[in-house]
């Protein structure tokens, strides 16, 4: 089967996942995930609208961006009320802005849109990756699925996360890093996720650049984080300081974290408990290990995807037990690295061995999305 018969079907299935979460009362937002929990305290606006409900749980992060897409320019005193962190997640503005304006004021359309955008933004990562990577067979349809399936990847397309927007905009600036464009790129991508800017830290790295080449880089990475800098006096101004956690709690100790889940989750397996935030939690671990140990075993200095997987490869050392206690947020987190490792995995005799290890949680993603 060539790789674009195998690309339509598994882009099919896709659409198959997504299309299962409608309802014609609800729409599509089941993709963002309102908790129970939060019922009492959402926006006004939508106390009239019939909006899928997780009964007796706190719902999930998209629920929070959701409700900001209904006053992006943080007008309403409100929001300190409704969003658990509502600084933190201001900051990552440009995806509800987006859905703001295509919802033109109207709080139905406005979240149909923000549960919709990740559906938009995994076609068109496909589409880039197709351009991206050679060959018809087996082996680059392998490692166009082991991007587009992976569990950070459907995880925001599930619960309407700004992950897969991040990705998308770091994915164009890869495409245009030699270009004008890939600044703009960049800055709109810090302000989809703030980590983004590692992202145009790694690529501004390259090993070909001479003094007078340093100095642009450098100009370049100060105007990739203008914009989110600009922002988050805006938000501070909007918001002031009581708005909650600030994303620190997602950071500790060197390994800390992932070897405390790993002790956590031979705890469990031990006892008995076969959770699958135990068992696939330290699949998860041995997946994202092997995604580190195989990026740093082939270093490619010159590949941009090998730059950018490599620092977040750093992140992924770094991430506490907070993040790991839900190892798929840890997989969002350096979703990056997925796609470095599943484009740059060397075609040898190892390349299949190697790539389901490192795809060992692609099973768990298409499970969750059920």
């Amino acid at each position: 089967m060539p790789r674009s018969a195998a690309t339509w079907i598994a882009s099919a299935l896709f659409a198959v996942l997504v299309l299962a979460k409608f309802s014609p009362q609800t729409g599509f937002t089941s993709l963002l995930r309102f908790g129970e929990t939060w019922q009492d305290r959402r926006h006004s606006s939508l106390h009239d609208l019939p909006i899928a409900t997780v009964p007796r749980s706190n719902g999930y992060d998209g629920q929070f961006y959701a409700q900001i897409a209904l006053d992006p320019l943080l007008r309403g005193a409100q929001l300190a009320q409704i969003i658990d962190a509502p600084a933190y997640r201001a900051r990552r503005i440009l995806t509800p802005a987006a859905a703001g304006a295509i919802g033109l004021g109207n709080p139905w359309w406005t979240l149909q849109a923000y549960a919709l955008i990740n559906v938009f933004c995994w076609f068109a990562l496909g589409w880039l990756l197709l351009k991206q990577i050679e060959g018809t067979g087996w082996l680059a349809f392998a490692r166009w699925a082991g991007c587009m399936f992976s569990l950070g990847v459907l995880d925001s397309v599930r619960q309407s996360l700004v992950d897969l927007p991040a990705l998308l905009l770091l994915v164009l600036a890869v495409t245009a890093h030699t270009q004008a464009r890939a600044p703009l790129w960049l800055g709109l991508g810090s302000l989809a996720k703030e980590t983004n800017l590692l992202g145009a830290f790694a690529l501004s790295c390259d090993a070909s650049l001479r003094p007078f080449l340093w100095k642009r880089a450098v100009t370049a990475l100060l105007a990739t984080s203008l914009p989110l800098a600009l922002w988050s006096v805006y938000v501070h101004q909007r918001l002031g300081d009581s708005t909650g956690g600030n994303g620190l709690g997602n950071f500790t100790w060197p390994l800390l974290g992932l070897l405390k889940q790993t002790q956590i989750s031979l705890r469990e397996i031990s006892l008995g408990n076969f959770d699958s935030r135990y068992t696939f939690g330290l699949i998860g671990i041995i997946g994202l290990g092997t995604q580190f140990w195989v990026l740093w075993r082939h270093r490619q200095p010159a590949s941009p995807w090998w730059r950018i997987g490599v620092a977040y490869s750093l992140l992924l050392l770094f991430l506490s037990s907070w993040v790991w206690s839900g190892y798929w947020a840890a997989c969002r987190a350096v979703l990056p690295v997925t796609f470095a490792f599943n484009l740059l995995l060397p075609a040898n005799r190892f390349f299949w061995p190697l790539w389901i290890t490192g795809n060992l949680t692609l099973v768990h993603a298409v499970w969750r999305f059920l």
